[in-house]
């Protein structure tokens, strides 16, 4: 397998859940950030994953709040997160520093740390 190509994030994600089923939640909106449902091992457990099928996974403005959003709801009732890492970082560039990229990223980061 050549590791530099992009793949499905969705397909590694119905490899571990129960059946293979994954609830998306809000998948119209920064697709380079996945959340949504599964189950594991008959537990409901919540999923955040970049997609490096869409601008390579890098986190943006959009897919932090995307993101941070879930986490914090997922804190908020008590639901595990499993979390699908390979993000090359943060979209560099002055229209994503302007609008607030460091504030939304530190966002993300501050709900992983309350969870």
């Amino acid at each position: 397998a050549d590791a530099t190509k992009a793949y499905d994030v969705k397909d590694a994600i119905r490899r571990v859940a129960d059946d293979g089923h994954f609830f998306e939640i809000m998948p119209d909106f920064a697709k380079n950030m996945v959340i949504g449902f599964i189950r594991l091992g008959g537990r409901t457990i919540s999923v955040v994953a970049n997609q490096p099928l869409v601008s390579s996974g890098v986190l943006d403005i959009h897919a932090s709040i995307k993101a941070s959003r879930f986490v914090r709801f997922c804190d908020a009732f008590n639901i595990p997160i499993l979390t699908f890492v390979d993000v090359p970082g943060f979209l560099p560039g002055t229209a994503q520093e302007h609008n607030g990229i460091i504030r939304e990223g530190a966002k993300l980061l501050y709900a992983y740390g309350e969870a």
